[in-house]
This record gives structure tokens, C-alpha cells and sequence, in this order.
């Protein structure tokens, strides 16, 4: 009998070392997400496959990744998806990357996903997004300069190896047209974070965001201009009594942008990406996006670089690579994905204020004045009343007038510039069209007097 009982005791334990060591070895979750992109309806013909990793690498490797689209039990060439990559898988975290394909892909299909050598099998789970209502650029009326929602051919100069990534970074999720506030919010949080300014952080990002949008003068039609990003983020710093300052690097083509970037993050800084949407000929931009920088690979004449993309499906980071001033096969959008200005954080000095503080819209006036900037306000006009842009929030609307975009309160009802409230007419029209009622600046009122 005691024979018996230490025979189970010794495989109890056999079972808990085998139990451990799979455990361990584990890298891969058992479900690889494929999300195919459409625009109003129209395919993008491009994929994005995200791959859960259960722990982190503590090095960069390469991964593939093979679909078994026949069904056949086995991994082919003709079946990879993605190829040779580079990933610092995160633990809980998942990494995605773009590819080229047609709709053969569905869920249920078995995935092989290969790192560093090891093959690991999950099973693939697909869905379709529709970016069309969140980029909204249809009514972009200044397309160059656009952050809303033709190639050139250039040699990145790189002696040795780059392989730079950024812990701790959030992948917020934007509304329609806020890419630009969300992806700054992004990069300040982590950037706060690694200075030490943990507890100042908002417990609503959300919050933060608005606040963003009214120093950066955002509107429905055109998001955030350049300028506007960079100025509206360094008066929100001074404002906050927050040490960092934002500049604009590179150009407007992105000839000199991934090296300005290269040189921001090896400096520790949170770094943003402008990027525009071309036609697929490359001869008309009809606008752009804003994605956050975490991680950058060159090697061997190839640039890959990590971002935080506010327009994706789901947390996590993408690997796109970089021809020229060109995002390769970029998946929400159906032509040509350029490069354009970067946008650098640094952190200077001691925070010296409260930070992330939501700051009302005469309070934001009030700074402006004190630097010499004439206080303006966005507004839209219903019924007679002005209603600050920093109040109400755009939504777009099967029920009313086929789906187009309509103005909403953000939280019920608005207060109008001469103090009265106005609610929030009803669920579905709102305000009205963002079409018909445009957004427009008037002089602050002044509520002193």
C-alpha cells in the first residue's frame, strides 16, 4: 500500500513538472485574430493579423505566420501569410502585422505561427472592420494637412542595427476623427509614466482626450493640422506645469522623418507619425492619420517600425515596414499609405503642476490671452446659440439621413456660450449634419463682464 501511494505521489509530481515546463514554453495564445478592412462598403484587399502572446521575449526575433487555407492539415509556402518579421513578443500583449489577401481566409482555419525557429499552431478567428465612420474622410476639406482619421525612393544610411522598443505604451481607440488628440494621449501617458509621474495619471483617458482636442483646436472636417498639434500640446503642458515640450521633425513627404524618429526614440522620447492617404496612383492625397511610434528595426537595408494605432481593431501594436517614404500594404486603407511629419516629446525638468487636470474652456482662453494669443472658441450654431466643439461629439447614424454624420452632447447636454443648456435633441438626429452645421470659431466670450 505504501508502495502505491509513493508511486502517485511521484507522478503527481511527474505531472506537475510536464504541467510547468508546457506551461512555460508557451509563448503563443490559441487565437490568431485576421480583421479585413472596409471603406464604405469597399474592401481594402489587405489583412491585419494579430497574434496574442501569453509572455514576453526578453530579444527581438522574427515571425511567420502560415494559414492552412485547403484545410489540409498542412503548413505550405503558397499558405504564408507573413513572412520574417521582426517581433519583441510582451506578455498579454498582442502584435500584428499587414498583408495582402483575398477572402479566403475564415474562422475556424488552423494557423501555424513560427518564432525564432519554434512553431507554435493556434486556431483563426476573422471579422471585417469598417473604418469608413471612424477615418471619415469624406469630409476633409484639407487633405494635405489633414490628421482626421506619391512614392519616393530613399536609401536609410545605417552603419549598424537598430532595434529599439518602448514599454508601456496604451493603444487607446479613437471616435470619428480624433486620431490625432488619441494618439498624443498615447505617447504623454507613457511618457509621464517613465518619468516617475505615475499617480498623475487620469483614471479616464477619455478626460484627457478632450481636453487635448480643445487646445489643439480639433474640428470634425480636417481633425488636427500640423501646427495646430504641436502648439496645442506644448499649451496644454504649460498649462498642466508639465515639463515637456513638442516639436514637429522631418517633413511633410517623410523623406527625413523615420531618421528624425530613429534619433527621438533612442533619446527616450514619445514620438507620433503623420501619415496620408493616396490614391493608389499616388497623385492625389485625400488625407491622413496619426499613429503612435513604440519601436523601430533596421538591419540588412530594412526599416520596420512599431506603432500604436488609434483606427485598428482591438489593443495592440502593429509591425509595418517602411519602402521609401511608403508604409507597405497598410490595411484600413485601399491606396497608397505615406509618410509625413513626425511628432517628438521630451521630457524637461520637473513636473510644477497638476497634471492631466480636464481644464474648462475659459480657463484654456485665459492662457492663450496671457501668451499674447487672441482667445477664440469652436462652436456650432443650432437654433441660435453657439455650442462649443468641446462639448459635443460626432456620430454617424443609420437612422437618420442614410448614416451621415450628426452632431451629439457628449454627456446629454450642452452649455451654450451664454450660459444657457441645451439638450441633446433626441437619439438619433441630434444637433444636426456635421455637413450642414460646420464647425466655426468666434471671439471667447468673455464671462466677466
Amino acid at each position: 500500500m505504501r508502495k502505491i501511494y509513493v508511486i502517485g505521489i511521484l507522478g503527481l509530481v511527474v505531472f506537475g513538472i510536464l504541467f510547468y515546463t508546457a506551461g512555460r514554453d508557451k509563448l503563443v495564445g490559441e487565437t490568431v485574430l485576421v480583421s479585413g478592412f472596409t471603406s464604405n462598403g469597399t474592401a481594402s484587399g489587405k489583412v491585419l493579423v494579430q497574434v496574442p502572446f501569453v509572455r514576453g521575449l526578453p530579444t527581438t526575433e522574427t515571425i511567420s505566420v502560415v494559414v492552412d487555407t485547403n484545410q489540409d492539415g498542412k503548413f505550405t509556402a503558397d499558405e504564408n501569410l507573413i513572412s520574417e518579421f521582426p517581433v519583441m513578443p510582451k506578455a498579454d500583449w498582442r502584435n500584428g502585422y499587414y498583408a495582402v489577401s483575398d477572402d479566403s481566409i475564415t474562422s475556424g482555419m488552423k494557423a501555424q505561427v513560427t518564432i525564432g525557429g519554434k512553431n507554435y499552431v493556434a486556431t483563426v478567428d476573422t471579422k471585417i472592420v469598417e473604418v469608413g465612420p471612424v477615418f471619415d474622410l469624406g469630409t476633409v476639406t484639407d487633405p494635405e494637412n489633414s490628421m482626421k482619421g506619391w512614392g519616393m525612393s530613399i536609401a536609410y544610411a545605417q552603419d549598424n542595427s537598430v532595434e529599439i522598443n518602448q514599454e508601456g505604451v496604451p493603444d487607446l481607440s479613437q471616435r470619428t476623427g480624433e486620431c490625432a488628440p488619441t494618439a498624443a494621449t498615447n505617447s504623454l501617458i507613457s511618457l509621464v509614466a517613465r518619468n516617475g509621474g505615475e499617480d498623475l495619471i487620469p483614471g479616464d483617458p477619455l478626460d484627457f482626450i478632450e481636453n487635448l482636442k480643445r487646445h489643439m483646436n480639433w474640428t470634425p472636417e480636417n481633425g488636427v493640422p500640423p501646427g495646430d498639434f504641436v502648439a496645442g500640446k506644448n499649451r496644454w503642458a504649460a498649462a498642466a506645469g508639465v515639463p515637456i515640450r513638442t516639436t514637429q521633425v522631418g517633413d511633410t513627404h517623410g523623406v527625413t522623418t523615420i531618421n528624425a524618429i530613429r534619433g527621438a526614440l533612442q533619446n527616450g522620447d514619445a514620438v507620433e507619425l503623420r501619415i496620408k492617404f493616396a490614391d493608389s496612383a499616388g497623385s492625389q492625397v485625400v488625407g491622413g492619420h496619426m499613429v503612435t511610434v513604440v519601436g523601430i528595426h533596421q538591419a540588412e537595408g530594412q526599416t520596420y517600425i512599431d506603432i500604436n494605432d488609434p483606427g485598428t481593431p482591438d489593443s495592440g501594436t502593429e509591425t509595418v515596414e517602411i519602402r521609401g517614404n511608403q508604409i507597405v500594404n497598410y490595411g484600413p486603407w485601399e491606396g497608397l499609405t505615406l509618410l509625413s511629419w513626425g511628432f517628438v516629446q521630451t521630457w524637461e525638468g520637473h513636473p510644477t503642476g497638476e497634471l492631466l487636470d480636464t481644464m474648462t474652456d475659459e480657463e484654456i482662453n485665459s492662457i492663450r490671452q496671457f501668451v499674447g494669443e487672441t482667445p477664440q472658441l469652436m462652436v456650432i450654431e443650432y437654433n441660435g446659440k453657439y455650442l462649443p466643439i468641446s462639448q459635443v461629439i460626432v456620430e454617424s447614424e443609420s437612422g437618420c439621413d442614410g448614416g451621415e454624420n450628426h452632431w451629439h452632447a457628449a454627456s446629454g447636454v450642452v452649455i451654450a456660450t451664454d450660459g444657457t443648456p441645451v439638450p441633446d435633441p433626441g437619439p438619433q438626429c441630434g444637433y444636426g449634419k456635421v455637413s450642414d452645421r460646420p464647425s466655426i470659431n468666434i471671439d471667447a466670450p468673455n464671462n466677466n463682464d
